[in-house]
């Protein structure tokens, strides 16, 4: 028995799931629902139609495939899986990770899925197309009701399931009988249910009293708790009057006393104080300072040193002085006397009359061979043909001219066009054919290609 249904991008039915309850299920709705598309779904999963009716048109539009999908009570699963060109079957077993496949099948139901679903049509001697017992839509009822009786009655006689159909009926009589039971003994304990709230009926005006009975008990509760505290509040008040009984009895024997000298600042004499002995340490330590001082020579008188260090200063720059011309000395004594210094004036011209002298024969160098490339020069010859040439020149020159007026009015009507053809693409916006931009420079360049 098929217990849910799952339809993806078949026909009209992008994703639709259906939960299946036991025995014969009905579709109802209005028009253009999808029944009669679920219905078809059953019977590609139970077919497999090949080529007719065109297999694209159980794909949804947009889709690359549509699938149907059916799970039994047992947990198989069984997937059709149609495409433009093929179709294949899945088959879940229950708890399998992956599925067994079904391909090539040209227009066939593999054995083992048709022994899962159990939807195989029944085929008769005397009818061309088989009979579905078990789908059906509002034009084709299942079991032939629309048919004659010779036709039923031939189904029966040659049908390989009118036991299964018999004992389908038969359970279905069961059913329906012990359904009727089963709603007679749920009427008879309504019933006896009914009389017992009946007899239950006074218990909210009990459950009312014990609620009142509660709060009177709370009441009672929160009283007793009260009552320790105003007890202790009662002893606190006895006791409180007699301490201010005291308390009056000692005010009025104090009545008749002297009232006590008022009380004066004494900050400023704490610090005083405290000055005082700060004072005295710093005398005695001067003392004690003194008295260790008593015995000591007075200190000799302070001279100026600026003189020393300026003169401490010069005799150590002139000992370096002294140091760098030893050295010096030492280095420069194994030296011969340099020699006198000749006038070379006259060696330098001569240096760049030589730099001129060269840079001047390069050149000549660099001349000759050049010159030395150049053929000898063509000898004159007469000029008539010249001249008629001139002429006939001059003649293709007008006729440019011309030409060149002609080819400026070409472009002013070139440009016209363009300007023209510019404010019409302008006002239809797109290309007509396919919709794309389009714009003056890529039509006059290539056209629209139109998505190409």
């Amino acid at each position: 028995m098929i217990n849910k249904i799952i339809i993806d991008n078949f026909m009209a039915h992008e994703h639709t799931e259906l939960e299946l309850g036991p025995g014969v299920t009905i579709l109802t709705g209005s028009n253009n629902t999808g029944k009669s598309a679920v219905v078809e779904a059953l019977r590609c999963l139970a077919t497999n139609p090949a080529r007719s009716p065109n297999p694209a048109l159980y794909i949804r539009h947009g889709a690359k495939e549509a699938r149907v999908e059916v799970e039994v009570d047992d947990g198989t699963r069984v997937a059709w899986v149609r495409t433009k060109r093929w179709a294949k079957y899945e088959v879940w077993a229950p708890d399998a990770e992956e599925p067994e496949e079904y391909h090539k099948l040209q227009g066939r139901v593999p054995e083992d899925v048709a022994r899962i679903l159990r939807l195989d049509q029944v085929e008769l001697e005397t009818r061309k197309d088989a009979v579905d017992v078990h789908l059906g839509n509002q034009r084709d009822p299942v079991f032939l009701l629309n048919q004659p009786d010779s036709v039923m009655a031939e189904f029966f006689a040659a049908s390989t399931e009118s036991a299964h159909l018999l004992a389908m009926q038969n359970a279905l009589k069961m059913r329906v009988r012990d359904a009727k039971r089963e709603e007679r003994a749920l009427d008879e304990q309504a019933g006896r249910i009914g009389a017992d709230l009946d007899r239950l009926a006074p218990l909210p005006d009990i459950t009312r009293r014990m609620e009142e009975a509660e709060d009177l008990e709370r009441a009672a509760t929160g009283l007793e708790r009260t009552i320790p505290a105003l007890e202790a509040a009662l002893a606190g008040q006895r006791s409180l009057a007699s301490a201010l009984g005291r308390e009056r009895a000692s005010g009025a024997v104090l009545e008749a006393v002297q009232p006590p000298p008022p009380v004066q600042d004494v900050d400023r004499l704490k610090r005083y104080i405290a000055s005082m002995g700060t004072v005295s340490a710093q005398r005695d330590r001067a003392t004690r300072t003194a008295g260790a001082l008593a015995g000591l020579d007075g200190p000799p008188d302070t001279a100026d040193t600026a003189p020393l260090r300026h003169l401490l200063r010069d005799l150590a720059l002139t000992g370096a002085t002294l140091h760098r011309a030893s050295i010096h000395q030492a280095a420069m004594a194994g030296l011969t006397v340099p020699p006198e210094r000749e006038d070379t004036t006259r060696l330098a011209g001569l240096v760049d009359e030589l730099y001129v002298l060269r840079a001047r024969d390069k050149r000549l160098a660099r001349l000759e061979a050049a010159l030395g490339k150049i053929a000898e020069p063509p000898a004159p010859a007469l000029l008539d043909g010249l001249g008629g040439m001139v002429t006939e020149l001059a003649g293709l020159t007008d006729k440019i001219s011309e030409r060149q007026v002609e080819l400026d009015g070409l472009d002013t009507d070139l440009r016209s066009v363009v300007v023209a053809m510019d404010e019409r693409i302008q006002a239809i916006g797109c290309c007509p054919v396919c919709g794309g931009d389009l714009t003056t420079d890529s039509f006059l360049d290539h056209g629209c290609r139109h998505g190409a």
